[in-house]
Parts: structure tokens; sequence; C-alpha cells
């Protein structure tokens, strides 16, 4: 394993655990690869753990390898004894309840099968280690490892419930093994080894990162908009022409897959956003990148108003000057170089992803000059196809 400033290519660890996280890098420790910690990346949050070891590794890894555009391994382990029909299983980490450490996952193990001996006893050691790639493809491996349940906890070793883990064919305790006989025959030293292929692949030559995919939407009508009133970056609902805009293109998006729903703050972008999330089945999120509220003087006027009161400036700002304030709010300039950060911001957090991003026509035109998108009308858009930087 190559330490961390090298040019191997790298590989996210997707775990929080020390012990984890060690074992991984001494079982990995030949690897031609840069293994970092999730302490690299402190904004990268994982799911929640279900029930099925698979699933739990699998979402944990592509979480990872999502949020950081890198390869990420991560391994979903558990205890399961006879005794107790497999229990604790996947749920091993949490068993007990919160507020237990491993000593106390320990002793409420060992309460619960006090009495049992002989077969009743024999357990096993399950991992499952998931490699998944920045582009959604993902591999996986199990290994087991069978064994007793001692009757107290031996060794100092390892953690979890290593003290109290006799391995066949072992005369001592898994905390009482060298760390290289532990790796060798534990579930997680199988389970790491038989993707080893995988990792290989995954990392010659690098790992290419799939662009990120927008599918930009301007939101449906607003009561504004049915008057012909200025909005600028005010705030004024949906109509009901625009909720009914809105469902259609609800109906029109149902089979789409989106990692993320975003919207910006506006009440009509957020309508909009909520009605198409009910249809994607994707709760949608005000992101501050997206901000936009920021009121402008010629908030709520119509055409004319506003030519009564500011016709040079109106003028400029038509004939897309790209340096009049509408109203008093951003300059097109100014909106330009905060979108166009905005989506390189989001491209770099979620790169690969698919994001659907709700907001209006300021922020298309800032990204597509010529666009003349509709209320409630979609388009797409590539990282890749990004500006660049100004």
């Amino acid at each position: 394993m190559s330490r961390p400033g090298s040019r191997d290519p790298e590989v996210v660890v997707a775990t929080g655990s020390r012990g984890k996280l060690r074992e991984i890098r001494a079982i990995l420790g030949d690897a031609r690869v840069s293994l970092r910690p999730l302490a690299d990346f402190p904004d990268l949050r994982m799911p929640e753990e279900g029930d099925d070891y698979t699933a739990n590794a699998i979402e944990k890894a592509r979480a990872a390898a999502r949020a950081t555009g890198l390869p990420a391994l991560a391994d979903d382990s558990g205890l399961e004894v006879d005794a107790l029909a497999g229990r604790p299983g996947a749920h091993s980490a949490r068993y007990g309840g919160p507020g237990l450490d491993d000593a106390g996952r320990v002793e409420c193990l060992l309460r619960e099968i006090a009495g049992c001996d002989g077969a009743t006893r024999a357990a096993r050691f399950v991992c499952v280690a998931a490699l998944a790639l920045p582009d959604g493809g993902v591999e996986t491996a199990r290994g087991e490892c069978v064994g007793t349940i001692l009757p107290a906890p031996v060794g100092h070793a390892g953690f979890g419930y290593d003290p109290v883990f006799l391995p066949h064919g072992e005369g001592v305790s898994m905390a009482e093994l060298p760390a290289a006989r532990k790796n060798e025959i534990s579930h997680r030293g199988m389970a790491l080894r038989a993707l080893r292929a995988a990792l290989e692949r995954a990392t010659a030559g690098g790992v290419r990162v799939k662009p990120t995919s927008f599918l930009l939407i301007r939101h449906a009508e607003s009561v504004w908009n049915a008057e012909d009133r200025w909005q600028g970056q005010a705030d004024p609902p949906l109509s009901e022409r625009g909720i009914a805009q809105a469902e259609a293109l609800a109906r029109n998006l149902a089979g789409e897959v989106a990692d993320q729903l975003l919207s910006s703050d506006l009440r009509r972008a957020w309508q909009t956003a909520e009605i198409l999330g009910r249809a994607l089945g994707v709760a949608p999120r005000s992101d501050p990148r997206l901000r936009e509220l920021d009121v402008g003087r010629w908030a709520g006027l119509t055409r004319g108003e506003i030519e009564a009161r500011d016709s040079s400036d109106l003028g400029r700002f038509e004939a897309g000057d790209p340096e009049v304030r509408a109203g008093g709010a951003e300059s097109r300039s100014e909106i330009r170089r905060r979108v166009r950060q905005a989506f390189r911001s989001l491209a770099e957090q979620w790169p690969g992803a698919r994001l659907i991003v709700v907001t209006h026509l300021g922020v298309v035109r800032a990204l597509l000059p010529e666009s003349e998108l509709a209320n409630a009308a979609s388009v797409s858009l590539s990282s890749v196809d990004l500006p660049a930087r100004e």
C-alpha cells in the first residue's frame, strides 16, 4: 500500500472503524494503491445500514465513490451465532442497543447465550466486501470464518467480538492471534483478497470519472408570470396553471432516474420541485449554492411600469448589457459568475451523478446563453460542457 501523496491510484476506504481500516490496509499492504480514509472527506455521509450484508456494503461503497469520484472499498460484516439463529448478523455493530462499546456488546452476547454449550455455541464471522466505481459499477466478494464462542473474553488485540471468537483449527481466540495470521484466515481477509483482481482492473491506468449529468428545469408559471410582471429574484408562488404545468411535467418525467433533485429557494421553484419529487420518488433539497432571494426594485412591476421608472436601464438590460443591474439586483455578468461556479461545485461534489435542478430562466441563461426555456420545460447539460472558469 502506497503512502498518501504518492502517484499511485487512490481508493477510498468507506469505513469509520479504525479497526477495519487498519486491517484493510494490512490485507492490501502490497497493492499499488493509495488508500484514503473517510476522515479525508469530512462532508461525506454514509447511508443507513439495513439487514443485508451485500446491500449495505454496496450502498456504502457507491456513496463514497459517487461523492469523491474515486473507486471506493466498503465492507459489511457480522457475527452469526447458531444459538441465536444467526443473530446478531448484519446488526452486530449495533447489537444490544445504542451506547454500547465493543466490550458492552460482547457482554450482551455472552449473557444471551449463557447456559448454551457444545454445538449451539458454533458461530461464524461473515464479511461482504464491495468495490464501487464512480460510474456506478460494483463488484462484491464474500468471506467466512467459522469457529466457536468462548465463555469469556480472552486477548487484547483485534476489535469487536474477536476476544470471544475461537476460530476453527486455532488454539487461541481471534484477539490473541498475530495480526498476519488473523488476516490470513479472517472473513475480511478472504473477501478482500477475492476482490484483488477487480481492484487492479479498476485502478489500472487511473480511473475515468463519468461526467455529471444535469437536467435543468425552469420553474412552472408563477402568479406574476401569469400577470406579465417582472419577477427578478422575488418570490411569488405558482399559479393554478403553473401547478398543472408542473404536474404534467412530473408525469412526463416519471421514469427519469435522479440521484439528487435540487432546487433554489424561490417558492415557485420549490413548489415545482415538490411536485416532481412525488412523481420521481426523490425528496427535493434546497441547495444554498442555488440561493436566489435577492429582490430588486423591479420585482412585481409590469414592463410598462419599469419603463416609466428606469427606461435607460431597462433598455440596456433588454439589449443584453452584461453590467446593468436589473432593478438594483445582480447584473448578468454577476449572475453568470455565481451560477457557473455553483454548477462546477455541484459537479465536483457529485461526479458521475444525474442531478435534476429546478431553477429560473436567469440561471439557465447563465449556462446556456441562447436558451429561451419556457415554464416547466427542461434542457440537459453535461459537466464537460460547463463554461470554463472566468
